[in-house]
């Protein structure tokens, strides 16, 4: 019950997926500082004590100026993938949600699918089974509503083909 249509890269749950950049980005940002100044406090503590602070400072920048950089080039790549892959947990239940509000304001009992790759596969086959059930007892509440009519001698308000596809056949 999947398709293979392929999400963009947008957020599809901006509160729950800005959360989640945010927190990416504090990590991240945690984690660079915490490896600066260790580097430099080990760098400090390991080299000659006569050297300037400020001298040692440098020469620590410019010997791990590429792995630095290479940090901070990584970010782009977190944030993108933590969008990506948040997007197959949080577009099913945008989805869900939808389909759930169109049930209940106009009746639509169209199957929900969701993307190959999407989390909660599960949660639309509970849903499709749940609209299944909803169709049949709606069969079964147009079939009793005939068949009252028609013991109490009335013509029954059925149409031939009910709204809900059930089918009226008079005996």
């Amino acid at each position: 019950m999947s398709s293979k249509c392929q999400r963009g890269l947008r957020l599809v749950e901006g509160k729950i997926q800005g959360e989640l950049l945010r927190r990416v980005c504090m990590h991240w940002s945690l984690f660079l500082l915490l490896s600066v100044g260790l580097t430099i406090g080990l760098h400090v503590l390991t080299n000659d004590p006569s050297v300037p602070l400020a001298n040692q400072v440098w020469e620590m920048a410019a010997t791990n100026f590429w792995p630095f950089l290479a940090l901070v080039a990584l970010l782009p790549y977190f944030l993108v993938d933590t969008v990506r892959l948040s997007s197959n947990f949080a577009g099913p239940i945008v989805r869900l949600r939808r389909a759930m509000e169109g049930f209940a304001q106009s009746g639509d009992t169209r199957p929900l699918n969701f993307r190959e790759g999407d989390f909660w596969q599960s949660t639309a086959d509970a849903y499709n089974a749940v609209l299944d059930r909803h169709m049949q007892l709606q069969e079964r509440i147009a079939t009793l509503e005939a068949e009252v009519e028609r013991l109490q001698g009335n013509e029954p308000t059925l149409p031939a083909e009910s709204k809900c596809g059930a089918t009226y056949v008079s005996p």
